[in-house]
């Protein structure tokens, strides 16, 4: 067992070829939401739990001047071959305790809310959002939704991926039980990288909590929101997903 996810850390590295979002659609429906809402470039904008910074990368290519946050140097590392670029920042800190002030136009948090397991810190982190937005600014997140999870990881509780990297090749596999008292995910990973016939395994056992939409949409309307939106997926041709994406405005005053 290792100390931190090798998800975020000693394989961060892996961590693009191991996640296949669609970073253009997705990035491109994200920037549509803050246009539609009044945030256009060049306002500024938090990517909030970055990761490898693809996300932040594309909206800065259209303009944004986005500040990336991660508690993981790692993926941070990994994100800094796209800040390079210019109009991405880097910060390494917790979404719990964010090192920013007022007057941010967005907001994004893709999927790091699930990582947030006690509704204390989750009032916590949602409030800090609404700090971090100037009055009016959007917040666009995505997160698990339980009843969705809950029949996709039934019918396939095993993910298992082999793929050959500049590394070597990587076989992850992910296994999850469900707890349907607590709506949480106990999730055993496993990663090995195999080069020249020689194996390094590390493995690591960790907990997610998933969201309900009254529970998403009370929590934002007590942290100062109003929720605009409510749906399963960023891009309007989706449908069956086990997400929740949420749009919601900081309300005024």
């Amino acid at each position: 067992m290792t100390a931190e996810r090798p998800f975020y850390w000693s394989f961060a590295w892996a961590y693009d070829h191991l996640v296949d979002r669609p970073v253009a659609e997705e990035s491109a429906a994200m920037a549509a939401m803050l246009v539609d809402g009044g945030v256009s470039p060049p306002a500024r904008v938090l990517d909030a739990g970055c990761g490898t910074g693809r996300h932040a990368a594309v909206l800065a290519a259209l303009g944004y001047r986005v500040l990336g946050v991660d508690r993981s140097p790692a993926l941070l590392a990994v994100a800094r071959r796209w800040s390079e670029k210019g109009g991405v920042g880097l910060v390494v800190a917790d979404l719990v305790a964010l090192p920013v002030r007022s007057g941010w136009g967005g907001v994004l948090c893709r999927g790091v809310l699930n990582d947030v397991l006690d509704d204390a810190a989750r009032r916590a982190v949602l409030h800090g959002f609404a700090d971090a937005l100037r009055d009016g600014g959007l917040l666009i997140l995505d997160v698990r939704d339980w009843n969705a999870t809950m029949r996709t990881k039934t019918a396939q509780p095993v993910h298992e991926r082999t793929l050959d990297t500049e590394r070597g090749r990587l076989t992850f596999r992910s296994d999850t039980r469900l707890e349907a008292a607590t709506r949480r995910m106990l999730i055993s990973e496993r990663h090995v990288l195999t080069v020249g016939g020689h194996s390094r395994t590390e493995t690591y056992d960790f907990v997610m909590r998933c969201w309900t939409p009254d529970e998403l949409r009370g929590r934002l309307t007590d942290a100062g929101f109003e929720v605009v939106q409510l749906r399963p997926a960023y891009t309007g041709h989706a449908t069956a997903t086990d997400r929740i994406v949420a749009v919601a405005r900081r309300r005024s005053g």
